[in-house]
């Protein structure tokens, strides 16, 4: 199999470029309420029903003659040929030479990838039938430790995408979670962060996953020793440490030395990289909290955002939209950044997850065929839930000098049943701050003045159940690859990251080590003067 690559009229791509440069010119002197009085069909033609999901661009700064310039710039730039690339599985990971099949893991019996290997539908079936069955075992009370005691705690051993995705879908599912079941999550290395909390969990009745693709990850590696480490101490024969582990990861013998039974390792597919892969066993962890029924919910949901996505036209495609429009206001604001404010608490950790999706897919400089992309690429993400981030941030959000686009997303509806109101005001909370962000306020006191035209995208959620929350992950999903698409960037490797661990580890041995060592190990060649003193400093604390 060949990289894939669509056929892309260089000079055609360049002249979208300039005409989307020259339409945002245009538009960086027409206020945003000039443009909502101006355009009455707005509502009709910005706002996007997509998996039962609303998406309102009508708050954009975005006037209807640049639309054509957007659908024109994703046409030559192949977003649909990627798109169409990517479902057929296609090699469109060009630098890792592999597929990007995530999407196959919510899609079992490849309803929407009819033409996928029949090898890689059978291994997602495959492994959603061994997930139902160890989540049956656990919720039902069947899986027992090694004393014989149900599990009561489910701690999850992974960092990054490993991590973020199972994190996020079990705090915002946690309405739906099994009564006896406390899910926890350990990633940063850091000896405190295990300390607090193995405090409150019982070796006898817990039960770990440890989630590492190729165990080479050095924070999962040396989490998950201290973890065996934990439950040998707790009372756990090291010959049923299999009562308390499980592994998703594609080192079979990593996992094996750590007492993980090989019926008990769930497959990692080089296929689909860990910032997608939650739909997949590293979902394990949600499935045992919400169940093995409200897992292929959540799949359905994604599923449904797919089928949009795969049939929608472009300025009707709510991913390609929300990728089309980052791109217009990296154009129009320059400001670098992209605020994402849930009002909903359940769904706190949504801006640390799409940090992750986001930034480390397309916060690259150099295009996929190894040219400078030769324009800023992909802003900082950034955010905290609402009301909470209203008394922080908002502030600089309102009447600050740069303008950062905000996403605000919505939960449910008008109903509250609270005596107190509180759903019906963050509601209120919600709407309100999407029209003083975009309309701003007039006054005779400059102090009290808001200047408005700051680009509100509202997403509505009818409820935040499972079916909700997989079409809201699937969204970003497909918004950030065709942001990738569109920069020519890659948007499934991740080469910044692995620079840092490699020097870590020579510089682990030089803190543990005589000075005369620690040169040689460190690589003195390759090591500056100020990483040197720093070193040096740190070894004498």
């Amino acid at each position: 199999m060949t990289p894939y690559f669509p056929r892309i009229d260089s000079a055609a791509l360049a002249n979208a470029w300039a005409s989307l440069s020259d339409q945002t010119a245009k538009s960086r002197a027409l206020p945003l309420t000039t443009i909502l009085a101006s355009e009455p069909e707005r509502s009709r033609r910005l706002v996007i029903n997509a998996a039962e999901l609303r998406i309102d661009c009508s708050r954009q700064r975005l006037p209807a003659t640049a639309l054509p310039t957007l659908a024109s710039l994703a046409s030559q730039a192949g977003i649909t040929a990627w798109r169409d690339a990517m479902f057929r599985g296609d090699m469109v990971n060009s630098s890792e030479r592999r597929p990007a099949l995530h999407t196959a893991l919510r899609d079992p019996d490849a309803r929407l990838t009819p033409s996928l290997d029949s090898e890689v539908s059978a291994t997602v079936r495959e492994t959603l039938a061994r997930m139902r069955a160890v989540s049956e075992q656990v919720r039902s009370g069947q899986w027992r430790g090694a004393t014989g005691r149900p599990i009561s705690d489910i701690l999850h051993v992974g960092i990054g995408g490993s991590q973020l995705g199972p994190e996020l879908a079990c705090e915002a599912l946690h309405q739906f979670a099994h009564p006896r079941l406390r899910i926890h999550f350990l990633g940063n290395i850091d000896p405190d962060r295990w300390a607090r909390l193995s405090r409150d969990l019982n070796p006898l009745t817990t039960l770990v996953i440890v989630a590492s693709k190729s165990w080479r990850t050095p924070e999962t590696a040396r989490n998950a020793q201290a973890v065996q480490q934990w439950l040998l101490k707790g009372g756990v024969a090291s010959n049923a440490l299999g009562r308390h582990l499980i592994a998703v990861s594609s080192n079979l013998d990593a996992a094996r030395s750590l007492g993980v039974d090989g019926h008990n390792i769930f497959p990692c597919p080089d296929w689909v990289g860990g910032r997608y892969s939650l739909w997949g066993a590293v979902g394990l962890p949600i499935m045992l909290q919400i169940g093995a029924d409200a897992f292929e919910a959540m799949l359905a949901g994604a599923r449904a955002m797919d089928r949009h996505f795969t049939t929608a036209p472009c300025l009707e495609n709510a991913p390609m939209m929300l990728a089309l429009i980052s791109a217009w206001n990296a154009n129009l604001f320059q400001s670098g950044t992209e605020a994402v404010i849930p009002y909903s608490d359940a769904l706190r950790r949504f801006a640390a997850y799409l940090q992750q999706l986001q930034m480390e897919s397309n916060g690259k400089s150099v295009t996929a065929q190894g040219q400078p992309v030769g324009r800023p690429t992909m802003p900082v993400v950034w955010g905290e839930p609402g009301t909470d981030s209203q008394h922080s941030f908002f502030q600089a959000l309102h009447q600050g000098v740069a303008v950062h686009p905000i996403d605000i997303v919505i939960v449910g509806g008008a109903t509250d049943t609270d005596p107190w109101l509180r759903a019906r005001a963050l509601h209120a909370n919600a709407v309100a701050q999407a029209q003083a962000l975009s309309l701003g306020h007039d006054d005779s006191d400059p102090q009290r003045v808001h200047p408005g035209g700051r680009p509100v995208t509202l997403i509505h959620l009818p409820r935040l159940d499972p079916a909700g929350l997989g079409a809201l992950i699937a969204l970003y999903e497909h918004k950030t690859v065709c942001l990738g698409w569109l920069w020519g960037l890659n948007p499934f490797d991740q080469w910044g990251v692995e620079l840092g661990k490699r020097l870590a580890v020579g510089m682990e041995s030089s803190l543990g080590a005589p000075p005369a060592e620690a040169a040689r190990a460190v690589g003195v060649p390759e090591t500056d003067a100020a990483t040197r003193e720093t070193l040096s400093y740190l070894r004498s604390c």
